[in-house]
């Protein structure tokens, strides 16, 4: 298992997270610490170029243990945001997915097309059964990135994660891949 290049569109690609991204990374999420604080907190920590190098690093020795792979998605050559694969299960062939995108590039689509690519790759490159997205009940732009490419809200973990001082209940979507295979799923891809 392991991420590789993918081009979703002429102008945005999701490239594997290197080592070499750090200033870009830093640089992203320094802009974006509000934006990013609201539902990953600890993505702030990777607001220096240390903290990325730090968190890159620990990527890619997670990456060789395939238990999490990330890309990060550029549009026009510019880092706008990352997505990523944690939570692998190969036995049982599924994954959960991650991502933010920077605040300025918000309301593109940008979102939607690099999910929708990432699981392509998971069903169709990577053999998986099952995708997992999880995210606040209030991220409503997440959720409707969810449903939008035709993942199954499957409930709501009550009061199970902290953010910015309060208990807040998550939603939990799943897409399997027999659901992604039917023609009607298509037609949203």
């Amino acid at each position: 298992m392991e991420a590789v290049a993918i081009e979703i569109s002429a102008k945005l690609h999701a490239s594997p997270a290197t080592i070499a991204d750090a200033y870009s990374l830093a640089h992203l999420v320094a802009q974006n610490l509000s934006h990013i604080c609201t539902y990953l907190p600890a993505v702030a920590a990777l607001a220096s170029i240390s903290g990325a190098e730090t968190h890159l690093e620990h990527v890619a020795e997670l990456a060789l243990r395939e238990e999490l792979l990330e890309w990060h998605l550029f549009l026009d050559g510019i880092l706008c945001g990352s997505i990523r694969l944690n939570h692998i299960e190969k036995e049982s062939k599924k994954v959960g997915i991650g991502y933010f995108i920077g605040a300025a590039y918000q309301g593109r689509g940008i979102a939607t097309m690099a999910v929708r690519a990432i699981v392509a790759y998971c069903f169709d490159t990577l053999n998986l059964n099952r995708i997992e997205l999880r995210c606040a009940a209030s991220n409503r732009r997440s959720a409707r990135v969810a449903e939008r490419l035709g993942f199954v809200r499957e409930g709501i973990l009550r009061q199970a994660e902290y953010l910015d001082g309060v208990y807040v209940d998550l939603y939990v979507y799943g897409l399997l891949r027999e659901e992604y295979m039917q023609p009607a799923h298509a037609s949203r891809l």
